[in-house]
């Protein structure tokens, strides 16, 4: 994927499920309770997914699930951080607003409009 396309995958995921993949210690998920994905976590696919990856950051996910991600630079992982951030860090009533701000800083389409 490219980072277009990982953008609106993470932006459709996170503004349709409009919660937080949280796990009882109050730490993201990859996969959280009730079938709840993070920002990342809704990137890897269920055959990749392992849970020996929970509450490990981007950088340190297995180079099989970078691939498939897309990752190939240093630079991209760093994207996937900042991505991962807005999950993590804000409640979802500002997903929105903060996805908008991504896609501005990345020079990204966000089809996502502020309403």
């Amino acid at each position: 994927m490219n980072r277009q396309e990982v953008f609106d995958k993470v932006a459709t995921h996170l503004l349709t499920q409009k919660r937080k993949s949280m796990g009882s210690s109050n730490l993201c998920m990859y996969r959280g309770p009730n079938g709840l994905k993070c920002a990342i976590g809704c990137l890897i696919p269920d055959d990749l997914y392992n849970k020996s990856i929970e509450y490990s950051n981007s950088f340190n996910l297995p180079v099989h699930i970078l691939d498939y991600i897309g990752v190939k630079e240093r630079s991209d992982r760093y994207f996937l951080s900042n991505l991962q951030r807005i999950h993590d860090n804000h409640e979802p009533p500002m997903w929105k607003h903060k996805l908008k701000e991504f896609a501005d800083y990345y020079k990204l389409v966000c089809s996502h409009e502020e309403s």
